[in-house]
This record gives C-alpha cells, sequence and structure tokens, in this order.
C-alpha cells in the first residue's frame, strides 16, 4: 500500500494581511490622549499600552511621531501632561496581536477635562469624555483587544 501525502507551503500564512508574519488577526492600532489642567505636583494620571505580536518585536510603539526602541509597553504620567503638550498619539509601528490599554487619571486640584480614543484598522472603537470637577475626581478604564 503506498500512502502519498501532499503539503501545501502558502507564501504567508499569517492572515493579518500585510504579508510581516505579525499573526492571525493583528490590528494597527492608535490611542490618542488630551488632559488639560493636569497639575504635576498634586493631580495623579497614567496611561499605559501593552501590545505583542507572533514576531516578538520589542519595538512596538510611536509615541508623537517618535519611536519607542526596545518598548513592548509605553506610558504616560502627570509630568507628560503638565508642560506645553497636552496631547499624545501612542501607536503601532506594526500589526500587533493583542492589545490592553489603560488610563487612570485622579484630580486632586482644579478642573482636569479631555478626551481618550482608541482606533484599531482606523476604526474609532473607544471614544470617552473626561470631565473631573471635584477634588478626588477619578476616571480609570482598561480595554483589551
Amino acid at each position: 500500500m503506498l500512502l502519498g501525502f501532499i503539503v501545501s507551503c502558502g507564501g504567508n500564512d499569517d492572515e493579518g494581511g500585510d504579508g510581516n508574519g505579525a499573526g492571525i488577526n493583528s490590528s494597527h492600532y492608535k490611542i490618542t490622549v488630551t488632559l488639560n489642567g493636569v497639575n504635576a505636583t498634586d493631580d495623579y494620571v497614567s496611561v499605559v499600552a501593552s501590545g505583542g505580536n507572533h514576531q516578538n518585536d520589542s519595538s512596538l510603539w510611536k509615541i508623537n511621531g517618535a519611536v519607542q526602541n526596545g518598548q513592548t509597553v509605553v506610558g504616560l504620567n502627570k509630568n507628560s501632561f503638565s508642560g506645553a503638550t497636552k496631547s499624545y498619539t501612542i501607536e503601532t509601528n506594526t500589526p500587533i496581536a493583542a492589545l490592553s490599554a489603560s488610563i487612570q487619571v485622579i484630580n486632586f486640584n482644579s478642573t482636569i477635562t479631555g478626551t481618550y480614543k482608541i482606533e484599531k484598522d482606523n476604526q474609532l472603537v473607544v471614544n470617552e469624555t473626561i470631565n473631573l470637577t471635584a477634588d478626588g475626581a477619578d476616571f480609570t478604564k482598561n480595554y483589551t483587544f
């Protein structure tokens, strides 16, 4: 008895669509955060993005266009928003298979206002408005894709 096997190897097995080996269901993400009224002495701000792809790339992120070499996790804090820059764009350099994005803002001073947005493959999937007027007011969110 003779058994035959046929094996086919395609040029692109990554169903992510752009041939970079990022993996099944990989996506590009863009997070835009704007915060006004942050006081670097009193307030608390934590903005974190973490991701991974099937290639284990270590430079997944750009912040305001600057590549974050060697970073699979990036973050911003109250000092990021207390100077002249009030808005940041955190985006992937390459498609990623998973994203965890979180924000926590606690107001201990004057009013903090702003927005928090996440786009997945150029589609807006999160659109939050931040308006913290009272001392101790809190805005905390965590998103996973």
